[in-house]
């Protein structure tokens, strides 16, 4: 294996609920959950029975055919997310295979509706922040701002710049005519579980209106009820609601899925072979 990771000796090789077994069978409490992906537990029955029966119908088809359940599932996000208070706008879903992707899609809605904005292409900035984490492949490491991170593989993707978190003094200097997106974590994971204001999102939200930008809220670990309610986000006005939504880690449960909801206005945008 490539050592990207440093791993602890324990091996695991059973889950059950909260808890894992090791080769030695010794029992683990697991407070890392697969870094917010578990939220049902290991093993979870439900889950697990699901799985198997679907693996003995049909597993992959690619994205040339259709089959009922990408597009229930897209429904049923759109249908419980404005159910539970969030992103009253929401329109149509991307699936895809983990978070990463889901914010590469995001990023890349963003840049389309920036040339639908400025047909000229001067319209591509993508405005991130400080302590955020949104990914390790290449446009979502050009939003994450770590230097641990960033280094080994510069250059980032031009056009990126950092913000301040909370800071809403910095907005308009921030956010120029020249900008297509803002990807903002409502509260920051692996930055130290940083919460937005409202008053910050809310003042980011009506300058993002003002200049043409999208708007993207990365939910990949602060949504699914981690908050208790479903998006960290619904417990905002919709006046703050974003753009764009992505969400990932507990949407599988451990199976790899990750989603970009987008709103109409986004959606029109996109066509067939964009992405």
């Amino acid at each position: 294996m490539v050592p990207t990771y440093v791993r602890p000796p324990p091996m695991f090789e059973k889950g059950e609920g909260c808890y894992l077994w090791d080769i030695e069978n010794r029992r683990y409490l697991d407070f890392t959950a697969g870094i917010a992906v578990n939220a049902l537990g290991h093993c979870d029955p439900g889950m697990a029975n699901l799985i198997a029966q679907q693996s003995r119908t049909l597993i992959h088809t690619s994205n040339l055919y259709h089959n009922p359940w990408t597009g229930a599932l897209s429904q049923l996000l759109i249908q419980k997310t404005k159910e539970a208070g969030g992103m009253h706008e929401a329109s149509k879903t991307f699936i895809c295979n983990s978070g990463s992707e889901a914010n590469e899609a995001a990023l890349k809605f963003a840049r389309k509706v920036g040339k639908a904005v400025q047909p000229d292409g001067s319209k591509y900035g993508i405005i991130s922040f400080h302590n955020s984490f949104h990914g390790r492949t290449m446009g979502s490491l050009s939003a994450t701002p770590n230097p641990k991170y960033q280094k080994p593989f510069a250059p980032m993707l031009p056009g990126f710049k950092y913000g301040t978190y909370n800071d809403i003094d910095s907005i308009n200097t921030l956010l120029t005519e020249n900008i297509c997106g803002v990807i903002i974590e409502p509260i920051q994971g692996e930055g130290g579980v940083n919460v937005a204001t409202h008053d910050f999102l809310l003042a980011l939200r009506r300058r993002c209106t003002e200049v043409g930008a999208v708007l993207i809220y990365d939910e990949i670990q602060c949504g699914l009820s981690r908050t208790g309610q479903l998006w960290a986000h619904a417990a905002l006005p919709k006046e703050a609601h974003p753009d764009i939504l992505t969400t990932a880690k507990a949407l599988g449960n451990g199976f790899p899925i990750g989603a970009t909801i987008v709103t109409e206005e986004v959606a029109s945008k996109i066509v067939t072979g964009d992405h």
